[in-house]
């Protein structure tokens, strides 16, 4: 009967609750839903009373709410339903909220190009006990999977690994720490890569590359070889020679042409037979000098490595002449006399000596401040 009260008290809700998730780590929210709880008619809930377990409470008019963690623990949540006749009924739910594993990286700050550098994750550790994982990316400026993204890859899982500081320059990188329940933390490090210093200094040299051999009339030896592949070429010196002769010294020479070509350089050009005096052999020669500037004496540069400079050096504007492939090309365009005897051809073919020389400047490439 309406407004009558009954001598056992106010007629009581039947509180429910329920949660979205059990299990969250600290800083994430959880949702709790009260709105199955209920009352008898005619009465209605007018207040859901919140205590979260871990100090803090909160009441509202509407069964649903959300809450966020900033502590790890388990938390008993407490709800109190009350209806406006005053009745009262508690439910109650547990929550676990883990912590991040603790992310502890030892490592240098400061190296030198080419130094292999230590990383070492042992200190870290999950505040709870649980077993944790280790994912490195070791380099941010470079995407190893091929996904786009240069600062999610996985290149190591070891606790402690070692990587190379092979360019100078800032190198980031970031270890990610997961723990059994899967929560993450990352750490992301710096390391300074310092360049080297080196002092070069540059050593004249004189190579030589010869070719001996028999070349009949109307034919050609080709001889390819790279001179210049670790130094500058200052100068260079070729002559080709008529080896030996059977005819007699008043009679004319073979008549032969040698050829270089370098390609890189642009460079064509040939020279012809000629002899001196009847004591002489017949030759050809070429020859150029100052093909690339003369290197100052000493001189010290900052580099990641010693193979790096030396590229360097080579590749230098106005230094690079003469750099690639030489071809050079004998052709025995005569053999004289060709007057046959007794139906023979006397001079078919003749000996030939090719020798070139080289003037080379190598750089002597030393590194400064080396402790040995």
């Amino acid at each position: 009967m309406a407004g009558c009260t009954s001598i056992v008290g106010p007629p009581s809700p039947s509180a429910d609750l329920e949660v979205d998730v059990d299990r969250i780590d600290v800083g994430e929210a959880v949702n709790f839903d009260a709105r199955k709880s209920a009352t008898p008619d005619p009465t209605l809930i007018t207040t859901y009373r919140w205590d979260f377990g871990d100090g803090s409470s909160r009441n509202t008019t509407q069964g649903y709410v959300s809450h966020v963690y900033d502590q790890p623990g388990r938390f008993e949540v407490q709800l109190t339903v009350i209806n406006d006749q005053g009745g009262k009924d508690d439910a109650s739910i547990s929550i676990h909220v883990n912590d991040f594993p603790m992310v502890s990286v030892s490592m240098p700050t400061t190296v030198k190009t080419g130094d292999l550098v230590e990383l070492d994750a042992s200190s870290s550790y999950d505040p709870e006990g649980g077993l944790i994982t280790y994912a490195w990316d070791t380099n941010w400026a470079m995407d190893s999977d091929l996904d786009g993204d240069p600062t999610n890859d996985l290149d190591e899982t070891d606790e402690v690994i070692q990587i190379h500081a092979l360019k100078s320059g800032n190198m980031t990188g970031s270890l990610t720490i997961t723990d059994d329940l899967g929560a993450s933390a990352t750490h992301i490090w710096n390391l300074r890569v310092l360049s080297r210093t080196f002092n070069v200094t540059w050593e004249e040299r004189v190579v030589k590359m010869k070719w001996s051999g028999y070349l009949e009339q109307d034919n050609f030896k080709q001889i390819t070889h790279t001179p210049g592949d670790a130094a500058r070429l200052y100068a260079m010196n070729a002559t080709l020679t008529l080896a030996f002769d059977l005819m007699p010294t008043e009679w004319p020479q073979d008549n032969f042409t040698l050829y270089l070509d370098v390609i890189d350089s642009s460079w064509h050009e040939e020279a012809q037979t000629s002899q001196e005096n009847l004591t002489r052999n017949a030759s050809a020669n070429l020859q150029r000098s100052a093909m690339n500037p003369y290197p100052a004496s000493a001189t010290t540069y900052d580099a990641d490595s010693a193979e790096a400079l030396l590229s360097r050096l080579l590749a230098e504007d106005g230094t690079r002449f003469g750099q690639g492939v030489w071809s050079w090309i004998i052709e025995a365009e005569q053999a004289d006399p060709d007057i046959p005897i007794d139906g023979l051809d006397p001079d078919e073919g003749n000996d030939w000596e090719l020798e070139v020389e080289f003037v080379m400047l190598i750089p002597s490439i030393h590194e400064v401040g080396l402790l040995i």
